[in-house]
Protein backbone atom coordinates (compact mmCIF):
# COMPACT_ATOMS: atom_id res chain seq x y z
CA UNK A 1 0.00 0.00 0.00
CA UNK A 2 1.91 3.15 -1.27
CA UNK A 3 -0.45 5.95 0.07
CA UNK A 4 0.67 9.37 -0.67
CA UNK A 5 -1.37 11.28 1.98
CA UNK A 6 -1.62 13.60 4.34
CA UNK A 7 -0.05 11.96 7.77
CA UNK A 8 -2.00 13.73 10.71
CA UNK A 9 -0.51 13.87 14.13
CA UNK A 10 -3.16 12.88 16.01
CA UNK A 11 -2.43 9.24 17.69
CA UNK A 12 -0.84 9.23 21.07
CA UNK A 13 -3.14 12.09 22.50
CA UNK A 14 -4.97 10.97 25.76
CA UNK A 15 -7.77 12.49 27.63
CA UNK A 16 -8.57 11.59 31.49
CA UNK A 17 -10.48 8.65 31.72
CA UNK A 18 -13.66 8.01 34.32
CA UNK A 19 -12.55 6.43 37.85
CA UNK A 20 -13.41 2.70 37.41
CA UNK A 21 -13.41 -0.53 39.17
CA UNK A 22 -11.30 -2.46 36.71
CA UNK A 23 -8.34 -0.44 35.51
CA UNK A 24 -8.04 0.97 32.36
CA UNK A 25 -6.64 -1.76 29.21
CA UNK A 26 -8.04 0.13 26.47
CA UNK A 27 -5.51 3.26 25.21
CA UNK A 28 -6.67 5.66 22.97
CA UNK A 29 -4.80 5.45 19.90
CA UNK A 30 -6.32 8.45 17.78
CA UNK A 31 -8.21 11.68 19.13
CA UNK A 32 -9.75 13.26 16.83
CA UNK A 33 -12.37 15.56 18.91
CA UNK A 34 -14.23 17.88 16.76
CA UNK A 35 -12.58 16.72 14.12
CA UNK A 36 -14.95 13.57 12.60
CA UNK A 37 -17.21 11.21 13.83
CA UNK A 38 -15.88 7.32 13.75
CA UNK A 39 -18.67 4.49 13.20
CA UNK A 40 -16.89 1.11 12.15
CA UNK A 41 -13.47 0.10 12.48
CA UNK A 42 -12.24 -3.31 10.34
CA UNK A 43 -8.79 -4.93 10.42
CA UNK A 44 -7.50 -7.20 8.51
CA UNK A 45 -4.13 -8.51 10.14
CA UNK A 46 -1.75 -6.89 13.19
CA UNK A 47 -0.63 -3.95 10.69
CA UNK A 48 -3.50 -3.42 8.24
CA UNK A 49 -6.92 -1.52 9.77
CA UNK A 50 -9.36 1.09 8.19
CA UNK A 51 -11.95 3.47 10.49
CA UNK A 52 -14.58 4.83 9.06
CA UNK A 53 -17.14 7.87 9.32
CA UNK A 54 -17.32 10.97 7.99
CA UNK A 55 -14.20 10.61 5.84
CA UNK A 56 -12.09 7.67 6.69
CA UNK A 57 -8.79 6.41 8.16
CA UNK A 58 -6.39 3.91 7.37
CA UNK A 59 -2.88 2.68 9.55
CA UNK A 60 -0.36 0.54 8.34
CA UNK A 61 1.50 0.02 11.31
CA UNK A 62 -1.30 -1.56 13.64
CA UNK A 63 -2.71 1.96 14.76
CA UNK A 64 0.79 3.72 15.74
CA UNK A 65 0.01 5.78 13.25
CA UNK A 66 -3.28 6.93 11.45
CA UNK A 67 -3.39 8.39 8.22
CA UNK A 68 -6.35 10.12 6.92
CA UNK A 69 -7.78 10.30 3.38
CA UNK A 70 -7.65 14.55 2.31
CA UNK A 71 -9.58 13.51 -0.49
CA UNK A 72 -12.53 12.17 1.36
CA UNK A 73 -14.17 15.06 2.08
CA UNK A 74 -17.57 15.51 0.05
CA UNK A 75 -19.82 14.59 1.84
CA UNK A 76 -21.32 12.20 -0.78
CA UNK A 77 -18.33 10.10 0.60
CA UNK A 78 -18.97 10.16 4.20
CA UNK A 79 -19.21 6.28 4.91
CA UNK A 80 -21.42 3.86 7.61
CA UNK A 81 -19.51 0.79 6.66
CA UNK A 82 -16.28 -0.47 5.38
CA UNK A 83 -14.80 -4.00 4.96
CA UNK A 84 -11.45 -5.25 3.17
CA UNK A 85 -11.30 -9.11 2.49
CA UNK A 86 -7.70 -9.18 1.55
CA UNK A 87 -4.85 -6.40 1.62
CA UNK A 88 -5.78 -4.77 -1.74
CA UNK A 89 -10.09 -4.79 -2.28
CA UNK A 90 -11.89 -3.39 0.10
CA UNK A 91 -15.57 -1.43 0.08
CA UNK A 92 -17.06 1.38 1.94
CA UNK A 93 -21.01 1.91 2.53
CA UNK A 94 -21.58 5.30 1.25
CA UNK A 95 -24.80 7.79 0.73
CA UNK A 96 -27.53 7.17 -1.55
CA UNK A 97 -26.75 3.87 -2.94
CA UNK A 98 -23.41 4.16 -3.22
CA UNK A 99 -20.87 1.56 -2.71
CA UNK A 100 -17.08 2.24 -3.45
CA UNK A 101 -14.22 -0.38 -4.16
CA UNK A 102 -10.98 0.01 -4.29
CA UNK A 103 -8.65 -2.91 -5.76
CA UNK A 104 -5.33 -1.03 -4.87
CA UNK A 105 -5.26 -0.88 -1.05
CA UNK A 106 -7.13 2.09 -1.02
CA UNK A 107 -5.07 4.16 -3.27
CA UNK A 108 -7.73 4.79 -5.78
CA UNK A 109 -11.86 4.33 -5.25
CA UNK A 110 -14.51 3.23 -8.10
CA UNK A 111 -18.26 4.78 -7.53
CA UNK A 112 -20.63 1.80 -7.79
CA UNK A 113 -24.41 3.17 -8.24
CA UNK A 114 -26.05 0.57 -6.99
CA UNK A 115 -30.18 0.17 -7.56
CA UNK A 116 -30.60 1.27 -3.78
CA UNK A 117 -31.19 5.26 -3.56
CA UNK A 118 -30.94 5.47 0.28
CA UNK A 119 -27.92 5.45 1.99
CA UNK A 120 -25.43 1.90 2.62
CA UNK A 121 -25.42 1.30 6.13
CA UNK A 122 -24.02 -2.11 6.69
CA UNK A 123 -22.08 -4.33 4.49
CA UNK A 124 -20.50 -7.80 4.55
CA UNK A 125 -17.97 -9.70 2.04
CA UNK A 126 -17.67 -13.42 2.58
CA UNK A 127 -15.01 -13.03 0.03
CA UNK A 128 -13.98 -11.31 -2.89
CA UNK A 129 -17.41 -11.88 -4.75
CA UNK A 130 -20.00 -12.47 -2.55
CA UNK A 131 -21.11 -9.89 -0.50
CA UNK A 132 -24.46 -8.45 0.97
CA UNK A 133 -25.59 -4.23 2.12
CA UNK A 134 -28.48 -3.35 4.27
CA UNK A 135 -29.99 0.07 3.40
CA UNK A 136 -31.13 2.89 5.89
CA UNK A 137 -35.22 2.89 4.76
CA UNK A 138 -38.50 1.85 6.77
CA UNK A 139 -40.69 2.16 3.36
CA UNK A 140 -38.90 0.29 1.11
CA UNK A 141 -40.20 -3.32 -0.28
CA UNK A 142 -36.16 -4.21 -0.99
CA UNK A 143 -34.41 -3.95 2.52
CA UNK A 144 -30.94 -5.98 1.07
CA UNK A 145 -28.85 -5.75 -1.49
CA UNK A 146 -26.42 -8.39 -2.85
CA UNK A 147 -24.06 -8.83 -5.37
CA UNK A 148 -21.87 -11.57 -6.42
CA UNK A 149 -19.08 -10.46 -8.83
CA UNK A 150 -17.67 -8.28 -6.24
CA UNK A 151 -19.59 -5.47 -6.33
CA UNK A 152 -20.00 -5.08 -10.26
CA UNK A 153 -23.59 -5.51 -10.20
CA UNK A 154 -26.03 -5.43 -7.24
CA UNK A 155 -29.51 -7.06 -6.96
CA UNK A 156 -32.16 -6.48 -4.63
CA UNK A 157 -33.52 -8.52 -1.78
CA UNK A 158 -37.07 -8.68 -0.14
CA UNK A 159 -36.72 -9.83 3.32
CA UNK A 160 -40.00 -8.92 4.99
CA UNK A 161 -43.25 -9.14 3.34
CA UNK A 162 -44.27 -5.63 5.07
CA UNK A 163 -42.92 -2.41 2.82
CA UNK A 164 -42.96 -0.60 6.61
CA UNK A 165 -39.87 -2.16 7.66
CA UNK A 166 -36.21 -2.38 7.60
CA UNK A 167 -32.58 -4.38 7.95
CA UNK A 168 -29.30 -3.05 9.92
CA UNK A 169 -27.00 -5.35 11.04
CA UNK A 170 -26.17 -8.38 8.87
CA UNK A 171 -23.65 -11.13 9.17
CA UNK A 172 -23.29 -14.05 7.10
CA UNK A 173 -21.21 -17.27 7.91
CA UNK A 174 -19.86 -18.53 4.59
CA UNK A 175 -21.89 -17.76 1.35
CA UNK A 176 -25.52 -19.43 2.03
CA UNK A 177 -26.00 -18.89 5.61
CA UNK A 178 -26.58 -15.74 7.04
CA UNK A 179 -28.52 -13.41 9.87
CA UNK A 180 -29.74 -9.78 9.74
CA UNK A 181 -31.74 -8.11 12.54
CA UNK A 182 -34.34 -5.26 12.28
CA UNK A 183 -38.18 -4.62 12.15
CA UNK A 184 -40.74 -3.87 10.33
CA UNK A 185 -44.45 -2.02 11.13
CA UNK A 186 -48.06 -3.84 10.85
CA UNK A 187 -50.39 -1.14 9.67
CA UNK A 188 -53.54 -3.41 9.58
CA UNK A 189 -53.05 -4.10 13.21
CA UNK A 190 -50.77 -1.61 14.19
CA UNK A 191 -47.86 -2.82 16.07
CA UNK A 192 -44.32 -3.00 15.47
CA UNK A 193 -41.84 -6.23 15.72
CA UNK A 194 -38.16 -6.63 16.39
CA UNK A 195 -36.59 -9.46 14.52
CA UNK A 196 -33.59 -11.95 13.75
CA UNK A 197 -33.94 -13.40 10.55
CA UNK A 198 -31.79 -16.32 8.71
CA UNK A 199 -30.84 -17.29 5.35
CA UNK A 200 -30.08 -20.43 4.03
CA UNK A 201 -29.75 -19.89 0.00
CA UNK A 202 -27.49 -16.62 -0.13
CA UNK A 203 -30.46 -14.18 0.92
CA UNK A 204 -33.24 -15.32 -1.55
CA UNK A 205 -35.51 -16.11 0.65
CA UNK A 206 -35.32 -15.54 4.67
CA UNK A 207 -36.91 -16.42 7.23
CA UNK A 208 -37.62 -15.10 11.27
CA UNK A 209 -35.64 -16.45 13.58
CA UNK A 210 -36.47 -14.19 16.70
CA UNK A 211 -39.27 -11.78 16.71
CA UNK A 212 -40.29 -10.03 19.61
CA UNK A 213 -43.81 -7.71 19.87
CA UNK A 214 -41.75 -4.94 21.88
CA UNK A 215 -41.69 -2.29 19.73
CA UNK A 216 -38.74 -0.77 22.01
CA UNK A 217 -36.24 -3.68 20.59
CA UNK A 218 -33.59 -2.62 19.27
CA UNK A 219 -30.81 -5.32 17.39
CA UNK A 220 -27.65 -3.66 16.81
CA UNK A 221 -25.44 -6.14 16.42
CA UNK A 222 -24.56 -9.60 15.39
CA UNK A 223 -22.29 -12.17 15.84
CA UNK A 224 -21.39 -15.54 15.08
CA UNK A 225 -18.80 -18.37 15.80
CA UNK A 226 -19.79 -21.25 13.43
CA UNK A 227 -22.65 -22.61 12.27
CA UNK A 228 -24.74 -22.84 15.76
CA UNK A 229 -23.04 -20.22 18.01
CA UNK A 230 -24.25 -16.27 17.90
CA UNK A 231 -25.13 -13.37 19.34
CA UNK A 232 -27.22 -10.72 18.66
CA UNK A 233 -27.20 -7.61 20.89
CA UNK A 234 -29.09 -4.39 21.63
CA UNK A 235 -31.23 -2.49 23.34
CA UNK A 236 -34.67 -2.77 25.50
CA UNK A 237 -35.47 0.98 24.80
CA UNK A 238 -37.84 1.16 27.07
CA UNK A 239 -36.11 0.45 29.97
CA UNK A 240 -32.76 1.28 29.08
CA UNK A 241 -31.66 -2.23 29.49
CA UNK A 242 -29.02 -3.63 27.67
CA UNK A 243 -29.56 -6.61 25.91
CA UNK A 244 -27.81 -9.33 24.52
CA UNK A 245 -29.26 -12.57 22.94
CA UNK A 246 -27.08 -15.66 22.46
CA UNK A 247 -28.03 -18.89 20.34
CA UNK A 248 -26.16 -22.17 20.60
CA UNK A 249 -28.73 -24.05 17.70
CA UNK A 250 -28.01 -22.18 14.69
CA UNK A 251 -31.06 -19.43 15.75
CA UNK A 252 -33.59 -21.84 16.29
CA UNK A 253 -33.98 -20.78 19.82
CA UNK A 254 -32.14 -17.22 21.80
CA UNK A 255 -31.37 -17.07 25.36
CA UNK A 256 -31.20 -13.82 26.42
CA UNK A 257 -28.89 -12.54 28.34
CA UNK A 258 -28.50 -9.11 30.08
CA UNK A 259 -26.43 -7.11 32.01
CA UNK A 260 -27.48 -4.36 34.06
CA UNK A 261 -27.46 -0.93 33.10
CA UNK A 262 -25.65 1.16 35.38
CA UNK A 263 -25.44 4.45 33.66
CA UNK A 264 -28.38 4.93 31.57
CA UNK A 265 -29.37 5.95 28.80
CA UNK A 266 -28.00 3.18 27.19
CA UNK A 267 -27.31 0.31 23.97
CA UNK A 268 -25.55 -2.90 22.88
CA UNK A 269 -23.67 -1.26 20.02
CA UNK A 270 -21.65 -4.01 19.08
CA UNK A 271 -20.16 -7.51 20.30
CA UNK A 272 -17.14 -9.51 19.08
CA UNK A 273 -15.93 -12.91 20.36
CA UNK A 274 -12.56 -14.85 19.29
CA UNK A 275 -13.39 -18.45 20.46
CA UNK A 276 -16.90 -19.96 22.46
CA UNK A 277 -15.75 -18.25 25.63
CA UNK A 278 -14.07 -15.17 25.27
CA UNK A 279 -16.10 -11.76 24.15
CA UNK A 280 -16.15 -8.28 24.18
CA UNK A 281 -19.62 -5.59 23.92
CA UNK A 282 -19.47 -2.26 23.35
CA UNK A 283 -22.18 -0.13 24.78
CA UNK A 284 -22.65 3.49 25.22
CA UNK A 285 -25.05 6.44 23.57
CA UNK A 286 -24.32 9.13 22.05
CA UNK A 287 -25.68 12.34 23.47
CA UNK A 288 -25.34 15.97 23.98
CA UNK A 289 -25.39 16.30 27.67
CA UNK A 290 -23.42 13.30 29.87
CA UNK A 291 -22.54 10.98 26.71
CA UNK A 292 -20.78 7.68 27.92
CA UNK A 293 -19.63 4.35 26.41
CA UNK A 294 -17.76 1.37 28.29
CA UNK A 295 -16.65 -1.87 27.15
CA UNK A 296 -17.78 -5.59 29.07
CA UNK A 297 -15.66 -8.40 28.81
CA UNK A 298 -16.63 -12.23 29.08
CA UNK A 299 -14.70 -15.32 29.66
CA UNK A 300 -17.48 -17.71 30.10
CA UNK A 301 -19.61 -17.21 26.79
CA UNK A 302 -21.64 -14.02 27.99
CA UNK A 303 -22.73 -16.14 30.99
CA UNK A 304 -21.12 -13.20 33.40
CA UNK A 305 -20.40 -10.07 31.84
CA UNK A 306 -17.68 -8.02 33.84
CA UNK A 307 -17.22 -3.79 33.01
CA UNK A 308 -13.88 -3.89 31.71
CA UNK A 309 -13.45 0.33 31.14
CA UNK A 310 -15.46 3.14 30.70
CA UNK A 311 -15.11 6.31 28.45
CA UNK A 312 -16.63 9.39 27.48
CA UNK A 313 -18.22 8.46 24.23
CA UNK A 314 -20.17 5.18 23.16
CA UNK A 315 -18.34 2.13 21.96
CA UNK A 316 -20.08 1.70 18.43
CA UNK A 317 -17.42 -1.11 17.07
CA UNK A 318 -15.28 -3.54 18.36
CA UNK A 319 -12.89 -5.85 16.34
CA UNK A 320 -10.19 -8.99 17.92
CA UNK A 321 -7.64 -10.37 16.45
CA UNK A 322 -6.87 -12.57 19.18
CA UNK A 323 -7.36 -12.45 22.98
CA UNK A 324 -5.40 -9.87 24.00
CA UNK A 325 -5.02 -7.84 20.19
CA UNK A 326 -7.80 -5.53 18.99
CA UNK A 327 -9.41 -2.04 18.46
CA UNK A 328 -12.61 -0.37 19.41
CA UNK A 329 -14.07 2.58 18.11
CA UNK A 330 -16.49 5.92 18.61
CA UNK A 331 -17.63 8.59 17.81
CA UNK A 332 -13.68 10.87 18.27
CA UNK A 333 -11.36 8.14 19.36
CA UNK A 334 -10.01 4.79 18.49
CA UNK A 335 -8.75 2.59 20.88
CA UNK A 336 -6.17 -0.42 21.07
CA UNK A 337 -5.60 -3.24 23.85
CA UNK A 338 -3.08 -5.44 23.56
CA UNK A 339 -4.35 -7.46 26.96
CA UNK A 340 -7.54 -7.73 26.22
CA UNK A 341 -8.98 -10.62 28.37
CA UNK A 342 -7.33 -9.92 31.04
CA UNK A 343 -8.80 -8.15 34.09
CA UNK A 344 -7.09 -5.73 36.80
CA UNK A 345 -9.13 -5.18 40.14
CA UNK A 346 -7.29 -3.37 42.73
CA UNK A 347 -3.82 -4.19 41.33
CA UNK A 348 -4.72 -8.09 40.81
CA UNK A 349 -3.78 -9.54 37.37
CA UNK A 350 -6.07 -12.21 35.77
CA UNK A 351 -5.09 -13.96 32.42
CA UNK A 352 -6.01 -16.67 30.03
CA UNK A 353 -1.78 -17.33 30.07
CA UNK A 354 -0.08 -20.12 31.99
CA UNK A 355 -3.42 -22.23 31.87
CA UNK A 356 -1.02 -25.27 31.22
CA UNK A 357 0.85 -24.64 34.49
CA UNK A 358 -2.24 -23.39 36.80
CA UNK A 359 -6.21 -25.16 36.46
CA UNK A 360 -8.60 -24.58 39.33
CA UNK A 361 -11.49 -27.05 39.07
CA UNK A 362 -15.00 -26.73 39.35
CA UNK A 363 -14.99 -22.94 38.40
CA UNK A 364 -17.72 -21.60 39.23
CA UNK A 365 -17.71 -23.50 42.47
CA UNK A 366 -19.82 -24.11 45.53
CA UNK A 367 -16.97 -23.91 48.10
CA UNK A 368 -14.10 -26.69 47.48
CA UNK A 369 -12.08 -26.48 44.36
CA UNK A 370 -8.88 -28.36 43.42
CA UNK A 371 -5.83 -26.86 42.62
CA UNK A 372 -3.48 -28.65 40.15
CA UNK A 373 -0.02 -27.12 38.97
CA UNK A 374 2.64 -28.29 36.59
CA UNK A 375 5.04 -30.50 38.97
CA UNK A 376 8.09 -28.22 37.43
CA UNK A 377 6.77 -25.35 39.44
CA UNK A 378 8.40 -24.95 42.87
CA UNK A 379 5.68 -23.21 44.68
CA UNK A 380 6.29 -20.49 47.28
CA UNK A 381 2.58 -19.29 48.49
CA UNK A 382 -1.14 -19.01 47.42
CA UNK A 383 -2.85 -16.51 48.55
CA UNK A 384 -6.89 -15.81 47.57
CA UNK A 385 -8.22 -12.37 47.82
CA UNK A 386 -11.83 -10.84 47.48
CA UNK A 387 -12.93 -8.63 44.92
CA UNK A 388 -12.03 -5.79 46.92
CA UNK A 389 -8.20 -7.27 47.54
CA UNK A 390 -8.95 -8.50 51.02
CA UNK A 391 -7.10 -11.15 51.50
CA UNK A 392 -9.27 -14.37 52.58
CA UNK A 393 -7.18 -17.34 52.41
CA UNK A 394 -3.13 -18.41 52.29
CA UNK A 395 -1.02 -21.04 52.54
CA UNK A 396 2.44 -21.65 52.28
CA UNK A 397 3.90 -24.78 49.88
CA UNK A 398 1.76 -26.75 47.65
CA UNK A 399 -2.07 -27.57 48.30
CA UNK A 400 -4.78 -29.76 46.38
CA UNK A 401 -7.77 -27.87 47.48
CA UNK A 402 -9.11 -25.18 48.87
CA UNK A 403 -12.44 -24.77 50.91
CA UNK A 404 -14.57 -20.77 51.07
CA UNK A 405 -17.46 -22.44 51.86
CA UNK A 406 -17.65 -20.23 54.77
CA UNK A 407 -16.80 -16.89 52.19
CA UNK A 408 -20.04 -15.05 50.51
CA UNK A 409 -20.91 -15.16 46.89
CA UNK A 410 -18.95 -12.95 44.69
CA UNK A 411 -15.60 -13.40 42.91
CA UNK A 412 -12.14 -14.06 44.06
CA UNK A 413 -8.84 -14.03 43.13
CA UNK A 414 -6.47 -16.99 43.33
CA UNK A 415 -2.19 -16.18 42.86
CA UNK A 416 -0.36 -18.55 43.54
CA UNK A 417 4.06 -17.20 43.74
CA UNK A 418 6.26 -19.69 42.28
CA UNK A 419 9.81 -20.38 41.40
CA UNK A 420 10.87 -21.75 37.81
CA UNK A 421 14.21 -21.57 36.57
CA UNK A 422 15.29 -19.83 39.69
CA UNK A 423 13.28 -16.89 38.74
CA UNK A 424 10.15 -15.72 41.15
CA UNK A 425 6.79 -15.95 39.18
CA UNK A 426 2.74 -15.39 39.65
CA UNK A 427 -0.07 -16.41 38.00
CA UNK A 428 -3.69 -15.26 39.19
CA UNK A 429 -7.12 -16.95 38.58
CA UNK A 430 -10.53 -15.64 38.89
CA UNK A 431 -12.73 -17.99 40.73
CA UNK A 432 -16.68 -17.25 40.84
CA UNK A 433 -18.17 -18.61 44.20
CA UNK A 434 -21.98 -19.91 43.67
Amino acid sequence: MKHKKTLLVLFGILFPLFQFTLQAQWDVQLDNQNFTSLERIHFIDENYGWAIGDPYFYTTDGGQNWYLDPNWWPEEHWGKDIVFVNHDTGFIAARHGIIHKTVDGGNNWTVIQTPATQDIMRLFFVDENNGWATLDNFIDSSQVIYTIDGGDNWFTQRVFAINSSYIRPIYFINDSVGYGAGGYYDVVNDDSYSSIVKTQNKGETWKISYLSQNSFYTIGDIYFRDTLMGWAVGEKTSSNVYLILKTGDGGKTWTEQTIENTHEPGSVNCVYFVNDTTGWIGVGKQLLTDPYGAIYFTDDGGENWQLQQEFHKAVLDIQMLNCDTGWAVGADYIYCTTNGDTIIINGINESSKGTDFFTVTPNPTNGVFKIKTNHQLSIINYQLTDITGKVVYKAHLRVRSIDISNQPKGIYFLTIQYRINNHINSLTKKIIKL
